[in-house]
């Protein structure tokens, strides 16, 4: 039965367990699924459709396509090389493609300690392969780790590029090697000086998404 003619509760739990196991073959660990991924992330589409029909045997490519171009989601993405994870993955792969004109300000969630280093040291991918930026202050703000509430980190972007740092788009998230410290603006959701949480107030919508942690080492040969 193909997700379409399922219920809508039935369907959505289909569209998330296929989204989790996209992440599993794309993000982490092609080799366990038999996957010929390139260096930059493609991997053919009918080895991961006959990769998903071994765990669901019910799923078409159809529906594969149908929730990669679902505009609600920017996690994947089919081109004539292949079907790939746009970001978050737990070993390394090339950025292709030009750099992007990026705006003014990016904007990264995070830690207040993590934020207060960051103003010295600048950004590093830390135990991922490359910094993950978010386009607006909310999305950052829903990937904030720190406990007290949102802290978000705005990134000058637009002075960084001109200096020559790279920065790539990748659906709703922007990727770059590292952001020097000079390039890191203010901090709100925390003080500097790491006495106190400051009074900003960045509500973080729920179900924040992570992007990929490196769970695991690389299995890609």
């Amino acid at each position: 039965m193909e997700l379409s003619r399922k219920t809508e509760g039935q369907t959505l739990a289909n569209r998330r367990s296929i989204s989790r196991l996209l992440s599993l073959m794309l993000r982490h660990r092609p080799d366990e699924f038999g996957l010929n991924i390139d260096a930059y992330g493609h991997v053919p589409l009918k080895e991961v459709i006959q990769a998903v029909l071994e765990r669901y045997d019910d799923v078409t490519e159809d529906d594969i396509v149908t929730l990669v171009n679902d505009p609600e989601q920017h996690r994947f993405e089919i081109t004539e090389n292949g079907i790939r994870a746009l970001y978050g993955h737990s070993f390394y792969v090339e950025m292709d493609g030009e750099p992007m004109q990026p705006p003014e300000t990016l904007y990264m969630g995070s830690t207040a300690a993590a934020a207060r280093r960051m103003k010295t040291q600048g950004i590093v991918p830390g135990d991922r392969f490359y910094v993950h930026l978010s386009l607006t202050r909310e999305a950052a703000a829903e990937r904030s780790r720190e406990v007290r509430g949102p802290v978000v980190v705005e990134v000058r972007a637009k002075e960084a590029a001109e200096a020559g740092v790279a920065f790539y788009a990748r659906g709703s998230v922007v990727l770059t090697p590292e952001v020097p410290a000079a390039y890191v603006g203010a901090i709100q959701g925390a003080d500097t000086t790491g006495s106190q949480a400051a009074a900003s107030r960045i509500q973080a919508p729920e179900g924040g998404h992570t992007y990929g942690r490196k769970l695991r080492k690389s299995t890609r040969r």
